[in-house]
């Protein structure tokens, strides 16, 4: 094939002038960057040669910059009950907040994810821990509490009386689901996690709640599944 070109492995391109056989067409090579300036081969699958490949959020697992915490809570008999987490994104930083809300209840109720609220500060629970999920990880949560000098890598969970206390107003609601009863934990959104994350606005404070429908004790779970990362320019 007269004229035809390949990537060499050094990254230069080589090209073919003559080719007389199959067996003496030289096989390119694709490389991946892992650092600056260091170059490595990505693996293929033993049996079927399928390209081996990770999803990002899964990519983030591995760099110690995915973070988990949760909140559980049996509510009284009482219709329009609430149990909330609480937090606030930093400001001044460029990371991106990738999180999941997922939910659960033993009787039926309503989720609402809230952007923009208004509470008291030092009201709930503050102090609250935050896991990171690379268990070896040195990483921590910027995320902050609502404590009067709000904590980084912490939350703040909340009780309808705390809520109640707190003069809340509610802020943006960007969801309002229905949460059957029995079902979950359960991710809120699409079947994808593309579908049900929200990158989460700097400086900005969050609730995510469960209200109970009818005068049930009700046990509602919340879990926030989330990653920090900063876009990549290069």
């Amino acid at each position: 094939m007269p004229g035809s070109q390949h990537l060499g492995d050094v990254g230069t391109v080589d090209t073919v002038t003559s080719v007389t056989a199959i067996d003496e067409v030289t096989q390119s090579k694709i490389v991946g960057e892992t650092n600056d300036n260091v170059f490595k081969s990505p693996r293929v699958d033993i049996i079927t040669h399928a390209l081996i490949n990770i999803e990002h959020a899964e990519h983030e697992t591995g760099q110690g910059n995915h973070y988990f915490t949760s909140y559980e809570i049996t509510t009284a008999a009482t219709d329009g009950h609430r149990t909330g987490i609480y937090l606030q994104t930093p400001t001044g930083t460029s990371k991106l907040f990738n999180l999941v809300l997922y939910v659960s209840a033993s009787a039926a109720a309503d989720g609402h994810i809230l952007e923009g609220i208004t509470i008291d500060a030092n009201e709930g629970t503050n102090g609250v821990a935050i896991y990171n999920r690379y268990r070896d990880s040195t990483n921590t949560s910027t995320v902050l509490d609502n404590a009067t000098s709000p904590a980084a890598n912490k939350v703040t969970t909340w009780t309808e009386t705390q809520i109640d206390n707190g003069n809340f107003s509610e802020g943006t609601v960007l969801e309002h689901f229905p949460i059957p009863a029995g079902t979950g934990p359960k991710a809120v959104g699409g079947t994808e996690r593309s579908t049900q994350k929200w990158i989460l606005a700097a400086n900005t404070k969050y609730m995510f709640m469960i209200e109970n429908v009818g005068a049930n004790a009700n046990r509602h779970i919340i879990q926030l599944d989330w990653t920090e990362w900063t876009p990549r320019t290069a």
